[in-house]
This record gives structure tokens, sequence and C-alpha cells, in this order.
């Protein structure tokens, strides 16, 4: 399918095709959102920011059918974006989601300006500001996009990520054929153990591990005690379930709920490892900017007894 454009005084004729508009489109989604999530040591799932970048080229390409111009307005498209950054990492939050909204724009730009330089490159050109790229030349936007990809490479080499300063690393919690990705911090002063297993805890705040709690299992850890205790006794969610003693830095004792995960993997610069470890639900927000949503064991970081996936 192709769209004819008259482009003014001179009475001539560019065409659009539709399909060419939407695939260029799908691919620079893609490949931005990616970068914005290496920038940002934000850990992403390939099919789901594939799923978004599709939507976000039907985006594109309906703003030349559709007679409602306001919904592709500069303003509005600056929405979208948020929208894409908000569906592709929904675990970003906080201080987190700002910088992988400032990376995923910072991307765009570059891109855009890359694309734009090389296609005015020896001739005069005259465009408006746009954030898809009809007459774009197939050639520029691919060396857009390997420019913007090696910068992502020297961007993590030269270690210059916004969260650096904290020893970060990507955990992802399985449960029940579910699973989550998310940020955690190394705690040296989480010293809990599992006093069933004596295994090292993981502590993640109630709010991430929603989407892969049975409802079965969140009534524990949301119930008052006197009826929490119950759920210990009944299987099969109460084989999975843990009480954990803890006393904190002031001298207070107290017992975190817990349970036993399906699997665990942490990823770091020396691979992904699975590890077995209890995991130990806060009520609370760990980090009031939205850095992590873990604590983790220092035993969980030496990769000594893991297994490399």
């Amino acid at each position: 399918m192709n769209i004819h454009v008259h482009t003014g005084c001179w009475s001539m004729k560019s065409y659009i095709y539709v399909d060419v508009l939407f695939f260029v489109n799908l691919v620079v989604n893609y490949v931005i959102l990616l970068a914005a999530g290496k920038m940002t040591d934000t850990p992403a799932h390939g099919k789901r920011v594939a799923l978004v970048s599709c939507l976000g080229a039907l985006y594109s390409v309906s703003s030349l059918v559709l007679p409602y111009q306001p919904l592709f307005s500069f303003p509005a498209r600056i929405l979208a974006g948020l929208l894409m950054v908000t569906l592709s990492y929904p675990e970003a939050k906080g201080i987190s989601f700002v910088h992988l909204a400032a990376a995923f724009y910072t991307c765009s730009i570059l891109v855009a300006g890359c694309a734009l330089a090389l296609n005015m490159w020896g001739k005069p050109f005259l465009t408006r500001l746009s954030l898809y790229y009809p007459s774009a030349r197939w050639w520029t936007l691919a060396v857009a996009l390997g420019l913007v990809s090696a910068g992502c490479v020297i961007w993590k080499a030269l270690n210059l990520s916004p969260v650096r300063q904290f020893p970060l690393m990507q955990v992802e919690i399985a449960l029940d054929g579910q699973s989550i990705c998310l940020k955690g911090m190394v705690d040296t002063g989480n010293q809990l153990r599992d006093p069933l297993s004596g295994l090292p805890v993981i502590i993640v705040d109630w709010d991430s591990l929603k989407p892969i709690i049975p409802q079965e299992m969140s009534y524990f850890f949301q119930a008052a005690w006197d009826k929490a205790a119950s759920k210990l006794a009944s299987p099969p969610a109460g084989t999975r379930l843990r009480l954990i003693p803890f006393t904190g830095v002031s001298g207070n004792s107290g017992i975190l709920p817990g349970f036993k995960p399906d699997a665990l993997y942490l990823t770091g610069k020396q691979g992904r490892f699975k590890k077995a470890a209890v995991v130990g639900v806060s009520g609370k927000p760990l980090s009031r900017r939205g850095l992590y949503q873990a604590l983790l064991h220092p035993e969980l970081v030496s990769f000594q007894g893991g297994v490399l996936i």
C-alpha cells in the first residue's frame, strides 16, 4: 500500500509505502527501547519490547490516515513515547523511570539527528519536526542506529550508568510459571537466613512481587498474624511459605514473611547464575527513589555455589 502526498506549489508527488514505514518505525523503536534499557541497566524482555515497538509503529502509521491531528501533535508524541517506556519496562519506578525515559529520548534525538544529517549530506533539505521518517533513506537510519548501538557499548564500557555508584544486579524470580525481573542492591547488612533450610534471604518489596504471587499466597502476606499462621499448614501453598526472624539496626526484633521461589537468577558481569534462596517480603518500598526493589544477601553475589546458565 502506498500514499501519495503533494509537496506544495511545485506540484510534486512523494509516495510513502505504509508497510515500509511500519517496518522502519518498528526497528527504530525496538533498537531505541533496548538501548535505553542497556544505558540504565534496566532488564528488558525482548518479546515485550517487540510488542510495544509494534504498537508504536502502528501509532506512527495511523498519523497518515486518521483525520484527528491533535492526537499526533508534538506533546501527544512525547506522551506516546513515555507510554512506550512504561509498557516496555513496567518494573521501572521513581527515579529509575526518569533515567530510563531520559535515555529513551536521548537515543531518539540521536537517531533522528544522525539520520537527518546523513539525509541532508551534500544537498539542501527542508523538513519539519517529526517522530517518524517517511523520506529518510534506509541506509541513513541503519547508520544512525549503528552509531547509537555503538554509543551504548561505549557507555557500558565506561560504566556511565546513572546508578553506577550502587552495586546493582538484575534479579529474576520465578513462581508458578510466572516470573518478574527487577533490580537488586547488594546489602552487606542483610545477613538473614531461612531458619528451616539455612538458605540466604533476598528481601523484595511487596508491590514488585504482586504480579507473580498466587491468590492463596497473597492472603498470607496481607492477613493478620493470627490468621496468617494457619496458612503455613495448608498445602500446597504452605510448603512454600516461611517466617523469618530478624533484628533491625535499632535492635528491634520482628518476623519477616517469605516464600521459597521455584527459581531465582542473578545476572552480573560474569554471567547469569541460578541461585538457591528464600524471598523475604517487605511491606514498604526498599528505595524511596525507586533505584532498586530487592536487597541481596552478600553470599548470593559471590558467584560460587550457583549454576551458570
